[in-house]
């Protein structure tokens, strides 16, 4: 019901010891009141006997339309023990009490007050200042107001003041009465009628709310007094628990929520206890939170959720805050190349990618092997989660473990406070990749195998494992085969990233490949500027050059050449194009190292692998001397990583 609709309903009950033929005088009074509360309340007035007061008052009560009831002290008395109903009492005070006694003396020299229970200390200390005599009686029950007023009319008090009972008791015995009641006590009463029904109203408007609050939760809630009998619990609460409402109100809590132990539960403001639940083959995670009302427990309140549910809000909120940083950008139309080998493996890529296995890729350094996973992700169900990448090569070892597991607050001198969610956690419901991997120190791997076989992850210093959905791509340019033969590659790692396989061929096995490459390239280096023209002539030049170059760089080393290329354009002078050409690019004019031929026969694969790393390696040394040292503009020229020439460096000392 609306609020600016609802009329509290009061009824005025009067009582007689003989009904009335018509209204009484109090009912008259009551009647003349009634006009000051139209718009505020609906006021009915009900007359009754003292004999059939209780019959009256439960069928009111019966109706279901009576919010408060008033009547005189005797009356109002009798009816609270007995109904539910809100009962008022009419009070007569010491004003209503002096305007009746200024009546009373004009007819009689001794006057009788007759009150319900309590006499008027105030009026007895006046008594000095009137000119008549007064009595104070008090009674508690009708009977014995009928012997008080017998007993004042048998000792001359031959006016009595007091309720419409009393005086009709005294009229009866012979005596006069007067009236104490009038309008404005009737006012007070109504108004502290009026001051009930709208705090309860205002009460039950808020228990409405709360219930439909309660009504539309997720949780369930069940609450508990300082017995352990339920009070109360929502719908959800209900259907979690497979009970009914009616059913579990009253009970032990023990017997409605079996398995939940709270008997180390300890009473304070901050506590709270988590507890795992089984009921009816669901998990439910539950939270128990004490009630403390002045200092002292007074019950509890229980919320439970579905494990599952949680799960779900954990990936929905994960997924909200993905940073912008792990997402993939790149997709298998941007991947360019119609070489036989190159088309075989995209189209195996494109297969792989509605699958959720672990993906290894294996190519050289610059082959674009993070292009290929961002592709595939992109192409996958996951393609809506994060896409996070990690080069297991370029972090320490000590560094990696905090960034791929994240830590806890505390987990060692300088963490990050509230602790940290590690790469792993960041690509949940998404793709995880994992470049370099074959370079990842033997005692990470350990780490990572648990997680690729247990879906889930331990931050450093936590007790409590996170779990995950993840898919793993990862990618390196080293026979991982040989790693685990040489014990820096864990065997059963080897064998749980190896389930899909992916070789990107090199660029120098793609030759057809390279003017597709090379002018998309050139037309996103420069889209717009007068040196495309002269580029473009500059690599016609070149490309004779260009297909017989090894390439140990690849597509890297190849953006390294047109950007050259289109810096270099014009300011080549057709007189001495060759000597030019041979300063600018001096790479390509080297003598390409021999190629096994395909017709030769087979031949052994470590022998061509040893082979490419020596011919690669003094490549390598050869233009760290030409670049005078300088490890940034090498690694440019050589169309590599600085990542990779460090590494190559380091292996060709090691050997």
């Amino acid at each position: 019901m609306h609020n600016q609709e609802y009329l509290p309903r009061v009824v005025a009950l009067i009582t007689h010891l003989r009904l009335p033929e018509g209204p009484s005088r109090m009912a008259r009074i009551v009647e003349q009141v009634i006009p000051d509360y139209y718009g505020r309340a609906r006021i009915e007035v009900v007359e009754t006997t003292v004999n059939q007061l209780l019959e009256t008052g439960r069928a009111l009560e019966a109706r279901g339309d009576v919010d408060v009831i008033i009547g005189s002290g005797a009356t109002s008395e009798y009816l609270r023990r007995h109904l539910s109903t809100a009962v008022l009492s009419i009070r007569m005070g010491e004003y209503d009490l002096i305007r009746a006694l200024d009546l009373a003396r004009a007819r009689a020299t001794k006057v009788g007050i007759v009150s319900f229970q309590h006499e008027h200390p105030a009026l007895q200390a006046m008594s000095s200042l009137f000119t008549v005599d007064i009595r104070q009686v008090t009674y508690s029950s009708y009977e014995d107001a009928r012997q008080q007023i017998h007993h004042l009319v048998d000792d001359g008090y031959r006016l009595v003041v007091g309720s419409s009972t009393a005086v009709e008791t005294a009229e009866a015995a012979g005596a006069q009465g007067v009236l104490v009641l009038n309008a404005d006590t009737v006012r007070r009463a109504m108004e502290d009628a009026l001051a009930i029904c709208r705090s309860r109203q205002q009460s039950l408007i808020q228990q409405q709310r709360l219930n439909a609050v309660l009504r539309n939760l997720s949780d369930g809630v069940i609450a508990v007094d300082a017995e352990c009998a339920v009070q109360s619990l929502n719908p959800r609460m209900a259907s979690l628990l497979g009970i009914t409402s009616d059913w579990a109100r009253g009970r032990s809590l023990s017997e409605v929520v079996p398995g939940l132990d709270i008997s180390n539960l300890q009473f304070s403001d901050d506590t709270q206890e988590s507890h795992i639940l089984k009921v009816g083959g669901r998990t439910l995670a539950a939270n128990v939170t004490p009630i403390i009302e002045n200092g002292r427990p007074d019950g509890l309140v229980i919320t439970c959720q579905e494990a599952n549910a949680i799960q779900r809000t954990e990936r929905r909120i994960r997924s909200q805050i993905k940073p912008r940083q792990f997402t993939a950008r790149y997709r298998f139309e941007q991947m360019l190349g119609q070489a036989p080998s190159f088309r075989i493996m995209l189209d195996l890529a494109q297969r792989y990618a509605g699958a959720d296995a672990t993906v290894l890729v294996q190519g050289e350094s610059g082959t674009g092997k993070e292009l290929l996973a961002q592709s595939i992700h992109n192409a996958s169900p996951r393609q809506s989660g994060p896409f996070v990448a990690i080069n297991c090569a370029a972090f320490p070892e000590s560094l990696l473990e905090s960034e791929l597991f994240g830590h806890e607050e505390g987990a060692f001198t300088g963490s990050r406070k509230g602790g940290k969610a590690g790469l792993i956690e960041n690509a949940h419901m998404g793709t995880l990749f994992l470049d370099e991997i074959g370079d990842m120190p033997v005692t990470l791997q350990t780490r990572l195998l648990r997680v690729l076989q247990e879906r889930e992850v331990l931050r450093l210093g936590a007790t409590e494992p996170t779990p995950i959905d993840i898919r793993v791509i990862a990618a390196t340019h080293r026979d991982l085969r040989t790693r685990v033969r040489e014990g820096e590659f864990r065997e059963d790692l080897y064998y749980r990233v190896n389930i899909l396989r992916l070789a990107i061929p090199p660029l120098r096995e793609r030759p057809e490949d390279i003017p597709m490459l090379a002018q998309f390239l050139l037309a996103k280096l420069s889209p717009r500027t007068a040196a495309s023209t002269a580029a473009h002539a500059l690599l016609e030049r070149l490309m004779p050059h260009l297909q017989q170059h090894s390439w140990p760089g690849n597509i890297r080393e190849l953006e390294n050449i047109v950007e050259r290329a289109v810096l270099s354009a014009n300011v080549l002078q057709d007189g001495n194009t060759s000597l030019d050409l041979r300063m600018l690019f001096d790479e390509l004019f080297e003598p390409s190292p021999a190629q096994p031929s395909t017709m030769a026969g087979p031949q052994p694969a470590q022998d061509l692998r040893s082979l490419s790393r020596a011919q690669e390696s003094a490549r390598v040394s050869e233009m760290v001397e030409r670049c005078a040292g300088d490890m940034e503009e090498a690694a440019k020229r050589l169309g590599i990583s600085r990542t990779t020439l460090w590494r190559r460096l380091r292996a060709k000392k090691s050997n």
